[in-house]
C-alpha cells in the first residue's frame, strides 16, 4: 500500500508540472484555435534562461522567474501580432505550418548558439526531499506544482474578473460580436497568446532546476502539453490542472507497477480513446 501511495503521490506531482506548462498552451488554442506546435520551444526557452541567469549571475533558478516570464511575454507578443495574426483566418494547416516552421527555427537557432550540449542546473537544495506522513516529496517538483494552481488561479481571476479577461473570453466565444462591442479582437490575440508565451516560460524557468536542458528539447514538452489538454479539455483552463494529475498518475503507477517503457504508449493510448468517445476531454467543457 505504501509503494501504491508513493507512486500516487509522484504521479500528482509530476502531473502539476505537467499543468504548469500547459496552461498557456490551452489558452492559446481556446481563444485563437490555434495548435501552437512551437510551445515546447517556449518552454525551452523560458528554462534556458533560468540557466545562463544562474550559470553567469549565479541567480537562484526561482528568483529568474518573473524575468522568464517578461522577456516570452514580449516575445509571444511579437510572434503573434506579426506572423501568427497573418493565419488565423486561414485554415488550420496553415498555423500548423506556421508554428512547426517556428518550432524548426528557434531550435535551430538555440543549437546554434548554445550546441547540442546537455546542461543541468546543480543548486543547494537539488535532490532535496521531505517527509510527509511516510512519503517522500522532492521539494523542487512540489514547488512547481504549488505554481501550477498560482497559474491557473491566475489564468481564472484573469479571464473571470477582469475587463482584460471579459474581451478574451468574449473573442473566443464570438469574434464578430466582441468586435462590434469594441474590442481590438487582433490586440486581444496579441496579448492572449503573449500571456500563454509569458506562463509557459514561466513553467520553464520552474522545472530547470530538477530537468535535463538542451535545445531540441521543445518537441517532448509540445506533445505531452497536447495531450494533457485533450485530457482535461482543449481550451478549458482549469482542465489543464485536472489533465496534467490525471495523464502524471497513470504514467507514474504504469511505471511502478508495469514497465517505464510503455508509459508512453499508454499515454497515446488513452489520447487515442479520448479523441474517439469524448473529445471534449474528460469534463466534457473542451472546445
Amino acid at each position: 500500500m505504501e509503494i501504491f501511495i508513493q507512486a500516487l503521490v509522484n504521479g500528482i506531482l509530476i502531473g502539476g508540472v505537467y499543468a504548469a506548462y500547459s496552461a498557456g498552451f490551452s489558452l492559446i488554442f481556446g481563444v485563437m484555435d490555434v495548435i501552437n506546435l512551437a510551445h515546447g520551444e517556449l518552454l525551452m526557452l523560458g528554462a534556458f534562461t533560468s540557466y545562463w541567469m544562474f550559470t553567469l549571475s549565479h541567480v537562484d533558478p526561482y528568483f529568474s522567474i518573473p524575468v522568464a516570464g517578461v522577456l516570452l511575454f514580449i516575445f509571444g507578443y511579437l510572434i503573434q501580432k506579426f506572423l501568427i495574426n497573418r493565419v488565423i483566418e486561414k485554415p488550420a494547416i496553415m498555423s500548423y505550418i506556421l508554428t512547426f516552421g517556428l518550432h524548426l527555427i528557434i531550435t535551430n537557432c538555440a543549437v546554434k548558439f548554445w550546441t547540442h550540449d546537455f546542461r543541468t542546473i546543480t543548486t543547494s537544495y537539488s535532490g532535496a526531499n521531505f517527509n510527509l506522513f511516510g512519503i517522500t516529496i522532492p521539494l523542487t517538483r512540489f514547488t512547481t506544482f504549488i505554481l501550477a494552481f498560482l497559474i491557473i488561479g491566475f489564468l481564472f481571476y484573469l479571464l473571470e474578473k477582469t475587463d482584460l479577461g471579459r474581451a478574451i473570453k468574449a473573442t473566443s466565444q464570438n469574434k464578430k460580436v466582441a468586435q462590434l462591442l469594441g474590442v481590438d479582437v487582433k490586440k486581444i490575440y496579441a496579448l492572449t497568446f503573449a500571456i500563454g508565451a509569458a506562463i509557459t516560460g514561466i513553467a520553464g524557468a520552474s522545472i530547470s532546476p530538477f530537468v535535463v536542458l538542451f535545445p531540441e528539447m521543445g518537441l517532448n514538452y509540445t506533445i505531452i502539453a497536447f495531450c494533457v489538454v485533450v485530457l482535461g479539455g482543449m481550451g478549458y483552463i482549469p482542465g489543464a490542472l485536472i489533465g496534467g494529475i490525471i495523464l502524471g498518475v497513470i504514467q507514474a503507477l504504469t511505471v511502478t507497477y508495469l514497465n517505464a517503457g510503455i508509459s508512453v504508449a499508454i499515454t497515446f493510448i488513452l489520447l487515442y480513446i479520448l479523441l474517439i468517445f469524448k473529445p471534449t476531454g474528460i469534463l466534457g467543457k473542451g472546445n
